[in-house]
């Protein structure tokens, strides 16, 4: 059994406003729900946030670690999600919101449509 290295805790630090946000927009296929969440990247690794809206059905190959988050969090009957939680990656943030396996750095987007791999190539060459 492997560790999922997640906290269901508040971020203790403060967000900067210069952080970057990422949005995940799909058609769940399980549900037919619009989903719509904002993830915030921190220091601290990746926030998705309140009033997110997340998948409410779990699929059968969402990782064990995620499924427990998920029932941890607190979700409303509709799927918004009513507390910022953070993930450690990505990949796990939108795992959390879709409710089964996802690449984060194609699922998250910024403002003007680059996923975060486009993002962090740009970063990486500017460098």
């Amino acid at each position: 059994m492997t560790e999922v290295k997640t906290q269901i805790e508040k971020p203790e630090t403060s967000y900067n406003e210069d952080k970057l946000l990422l949005y995940l927009k799909r058609k769940s296929r399980k549900s037919g729900i619009t989903i719509e969440a904002t993830c915030k990247q921190t220091n601290e690794g990746f926030v998705v946030l309140k009033g997110s809206h997340i998948e409410t059905i779990d699929s059968e190959s969402i990782p064990s670690g995620i499924k427990d988050i998920r029932k941890k969090s607190q979700v409303d009957v509709n799927g918004i999600l009513q507390e910022d939680v953070l993930f450690r990656s990505p990949s796990y943030a939108a795992a959390f919101v879709v409710g089964g396996h996802a690449n984060g750095l194609t699922e998250w987007k910024a403002e003007n449509g680059k996923t975060l791999k486009e993002i962090e190539h740009i970063h990486e060459s500017t460098e």
